[in-house]
């Protein structure tokens, strides 16, 4: 964790060169990485944290032949917020011709997709962890 302190130090100067700030309540240090996992077990913690990022949960993971990888899902608040949203438009469009209506919802799921997909997230993508049991 000291290690860490000097980089911290270092993006705070960075970024007050350019007038901008980190945000306190946001910026932390987490034990992230390889051996965190390991390390965590010896003190008898739980899992490494996990953090949120650009629409992304970041976790700790590991390959099918063990090795160490960081797994990225969608964020819980997005996919509801997006769910949601796309319910009111849905709703908005009830009364277009079909082919609208299927233009539409393409563009969308292929915008959703195109970002969202990624490996180790098909659980978010398909529905699973929102609970609905359907797709987005």
């Amino acid at each position: 964790m000291k290690r860490a302190i000097s980089p911290i130090a270092a993006i705070r100067a960075r970024l007050a060169s350019f007038g901008l700030t980190l945000h306190e309540d946001k910026t932390r240090l987490i034990e992230f990485g390889r051996f965190a996992a390991i390390s965590r077990q010896r003190r008898g913690e739980r899992r490494p944290e996990t953090f949120a990022f650009l629409g992304f949960t970041h976790y700790c993971g590991r390959t099918r032949d063990g090795r160490f990888i960081v797994k990225h899902k969608t964020e819980g608040e997005r996919l509801t917020r997006k769910l949601t949203a796309l319910r009111q438009d849905a709703w908005r469009l009830m009364h277009a011709p079909l082919a609208a209506q299927h233009r539409w919802f393409a563009a969308v799921l292929r915008g959703h997709y195109g970002y969202y997909g990624r490996p180790h997230n098909y659980p978010a993508l398909n529905g699973k962890c929102a609970g609905y049991g359907y797709g987005v």
